[in-house]
């Protein structure tokens, strides 16, 4: 565990140094992922921790889009937990997931990669899944362009998307219907902004406007200690814990 920590924590650090100095690398967040990825692997297999053995095969501890746990309603850029007989419900995506070494060891393949929800979701609701089945599960955002006057969607919209993904990743840290422990240790949603690149006129107006949304709908004091926000534009750095702001600060001006 204390190898994923480092690896998570270290791969962060450097994603968000490298955006700060080179914010002009990143046109889309799977730019963001796939370096992300680079880091938290590169310090893994230096650790030796880069794979998890389990019943008749081999897997990364690192994977993509990885199922939520649960059925959701994500309409009109909100979230709501769904209840597991409800089939208009979908189910959503972890930009990435760190699978938890000890539950991952002991799992069939059909079960750790989560694909199939029923038979999934029974041997969940059913406590036979060791939880927590993931270490870290993150989520990644990067808003282009919050003042362009092409933007169809408004600053205060891209914050909903933002507290989305927020209680997204607070779902899995939380007891619920599906399961009656966390289906995560840690929960982490990574917010990047280069939108002065695309047009700097109102861009500052356009953050308070993200910023005014992102407060009315977010309460952090409500929210499990275990999930952290980091917002990073090329100048500066917030950060936030649940329980309240963890710490903020400005850098490279």
């Amino acid at each position: 565990m204390a190898d994923v920590n480092i690896a998570v924590n270290n791969g962060i650090e450097k994603i968000i140094h490298d955006f700060q100095i080179h914010p002009h690398y990143y046109f889309t967040e799977e730019d963001i992922r796939w370096r992300l990825l680079r880091e938290i692997e590169n310090d893994l297999a230096l650790a030796g921790s880069e794979q998890i053995p389990f019943p008749k095969g081999v897997t990364s501890v690192i994977h993509t889009e990885y199922p939520t746990p649960f059925r959701c309603s994500m309409s009109e850029r909100q979230f709501k937990l769904l209840d597991f007989a409800d089939t208009k419900g979908q189910r959503g995506h972890f930009d990435i997931a760190i699978l938890n070494e000890k539950s991952a060891s002991q799992c069939e393949f059909e079960i750790l990669r989560s694909q199939y929800y029923k038979p999934f979701c029974e041997k969940l609701k059913s406590g036979r899944i060791q939880l927590p089945l993931l270490d870290y599960a993150i989520e990644l955002k990067l808003f282009r362009d919050l003042a362009h006057p092409n933007r169809t969607e408004s600053a205060r919209q891209q914050a909903e998307y933002a507290v989305q993904a927020i209680l997204k990743l607070e779902a899995t840290l939380q007891p619920n219907d599906y399961y009656h422990e966390p289906f995560a240790v840690r929960g982490i949603a990574l917010l990047f902004d280069n939108s002065d690149l695309a047009f700097e006129n109102n861009i500052e107006i356009a953050r308070e406007q993200f910023w005014e949304r992102f407060r009315e709908l977010i309460d952090w004091n409500s929210l499990s200690s275990r999930l952290s926000c980091i917002w990073v534009s090329p100048h500066k750095k917030v950060e936030f814990q649940g329980k309240g702001i963890f710490d903020q600060g400005v850098l490279y001006e």
